[in-house]
């Protein structure tokens, strides 16, 4: 009897294996060929799936969004409480936080290389099934939960031009802190909630040293516009030489002007 084949499996496992080669060495320094060799198979069987690295692409970030969220909704599926739920949320973000690098080199790749609207698409569906998740999983509005979303696409970039995981797993302690009171101290009791936030704010998020931040923002600046070419000001054009400017008579308002006198000629007739 022919072996069965199950398709779909089999696609799942070209993207699993050609993962760490695309997020390794690049879209555009890869080959079919590469991959093929990747995967253990055939060029022919490789075309058969997809028909270009493009199509891999799309798909890969596709299927990597798909089973991350559905890792997470799997684990706190059978929690009730909210503080359960963030909690394993909180540690599954420390724990994925390499592999949110590897999907935003992927999705640069993918912005470089394929058609916009493409583009467009893929990362729409990425984005609404991580919002979507976080919003029904922590029980926190859409709006909130997209602006966790940006802010691990920041994060993500944050990890990969610093090279250190270490700084990437201190912002989610930083987290944790801040929005543990907004997620899961509010749903229990919000007055406790606003208590805590007010400490949370004095001791994370309030300036503490104002005139050292000025310190360093001046020294910041000063370094950066110090290299910065120097734009010398229009002049205004000075006037012509030969136009000559036509001066207003100046009135001496507190002199008195002396009257003119009349000075009659006598005409001395001949007699």
């Amino acid at each position: 009897m022919p072996k069965i084949v199950n398709h779909d499996e089999y696609r799942r496992k070209i993207l699993a294996k050609s993962f760490n080669l695309f997020t390794r060495k690049g879209y555009n320094n890869i080959t079919m060929d590469e991959i093929a060799k990747e995967i253990g198979a055939s060029k022919g069987i490789l075309y058969h799936y997809f028909p270009s690295k493009e199509k891999i692409l799309a798909a890969m970030i596709n299927s990597i969004g798909f089973e991350n969220t559905e890792e997470y909704i799997q684990r706190t599926i059978a929690l009730e409480d909210i503080k359960d739920r963030f909690d394993v949320i909180v540690n599954f973000w420390r724990e994925k936080g390499e592999l949110y690098e590897k999907i935003l080199l992927l999705g640069f790749d993918m912005y470089r290389n394929t058609d916009i609207k493409e583009w467009k698409r893929v990362y729409e569906i990425f984005a609404e099934r991580y919002i979507s998740g976080m919003a029904e999983r922590l029980n926190i509005s859409r709006q909130f939960s997209r602006c966790i979303f940006i802010y691990f696409l920041g994060l993500a970039f944050h990890a990969i031009a610093t090279n250190d995981i270490e700084e990437y797993n201190k912002e989610i302690d930083f987290l944790d802190i801040i929005f543990r009171p907004l997620i899961v101290d509010a749903h229990e009791d919000i007055d406790k909630a606003s208590e805590e936030f007010k400490i949370i704010y004095k001791t994370f998020l309030a300036n503490k040293d104002m005139e050292k931040t000025s310190r360093q923002f001046k020294k910041v600046f000063r370094t950066l516009f110090a290299s910065l070419p120097v734009v010398e000001r229009e002049t205004a054009a000075k006037p012509s030489k030969k136009a000559k400017s036509v001066q207003p008579e100046k009135k001496n308002q507190g002199a008195k002007t002396k009257p003119k006198k009349l000075i009659l000629k006598k005409s001395h007739k001949k007699q």
